[in-house]
């Protein structure tokens, strides 16, 4: 949590002699997998001027062993420590081995050690900067975008049924409405504001009027058609327990299987969509 660190330990005579250890601080940025080859290449370093020995290095990362096992990579790291290998092996009789972490051995215990150690180090090792924190900044950078979009030139209406709760909203359309296609219709139209309503519909010149055909009072927009209209008041008081609800007040306090069971419940959008003359998709 305190950073990246990593660390390796080099013994001989069944670890009873201890050849070189080290710990070194990487950049906060690196993976874990990153970690874990860069020891190994640095290990590697070390035992550069070896001739004629046998070298066992054992490590606790599976996924480490099998990517410098692979036929080819796209990893800078993985192709480095690839490289540090093939370049002791060439002088030595070299075997890296998966030992199992967390139970106990001393070598790979005391590497975790090194490794900690590693993370309060003042000097950093330069590492390449993984493809998995270039994706995550410019995801973090669309987000933001998005966000500042959102709040200085968002569409009025949207915002409106949206609200501060937008991501819950959202998050809770994607999830419980995705496999039913007429309803995630229903619930986009509403949210939106682009829906078979006369308000839209008078928009775009789909309607002579744009006034509440149930009611006849005023716009039929979603705010008077969800918390306004009073021919289905008692439609909305069984769904949102409230006969005169402003649309923010709607879509904060239901979820949006509620409000699309009760948008279903009026019959005002039910129209299939390959029927549906509206213009409205």
């Amino acid at each position: 949590d305190s950073g990246c660190g990593a660390g390796y330990i080099i013994t001989t005579d069944n670890n009873n002699t201890t050849l070189e250890e080290r710990s070194f601080k990487l950049p906060d940025y690196c993976t874990v997998y990153q970690t874990e080859l860069t020891a190994i290449i640095e290990a590697c370093k070390y035992l550069s001027t070896y001739t004629n020995t046998h070298i066992i290095i054992w490590s606790d990362s599976l996924s480490s062993i099998q990517a410098i096992s692979a036929l080819s990579t796209r990893s800078r790291t993985t192709r480095d420590c690839y490289d540090s290998l093939n370049a002791l092996g060439s002088n030595n009789t070299l075997e890296i081995r998966w030992i199992a972490a967390h139970i106990g051995l001393w070598g790979n215990e005391k590497a975790d050690e090194l490794a900690k150690l590693g993370t309060i180090s003042e000097s950093t090792l330069k590492c390449p900067i993984p493809q998995s924190y270039i994706k995550r900044q410019i995801d973090n950078k669309v987000n933001r975008l998005n966000q500042e979009t959102w709040l200085t030139d968002g569409p009025r209406h949207t915002k409106l049924t949206l609200g501060h709760k937008h991501a819950k909203i959202i998050k809770n359309l994607n999830t419980t409405l995705s496999k039913n296609r007429q309803d995630y219709r229903t619930a986009v139209h509403l949210i939106t504001g682009h829906c078979g309503l006369n308000k839209h519909l008078h928009t775009i010149c789909k309607s002579n009027t744009s006034a509440c055909p149930m009611c006849g009072d005023g716009e039929e927009t979603v705010s008077h058609f969800l918390g306004q209209c009073p021919a289905i008041a008692q439609i909305r008081g069984q769904y949102f327990q409230d006969y005169y609800l402003s649309v923010n007040d709607i879509f904060d306090n239901q979820h949006i299987t509620t409000i699309v069971n009760f948008a279903n419940r009026t019959k005002r959008l039910i129209v299939p969509e390959e029927l549906d003359q509206t213009g409205v998709t």
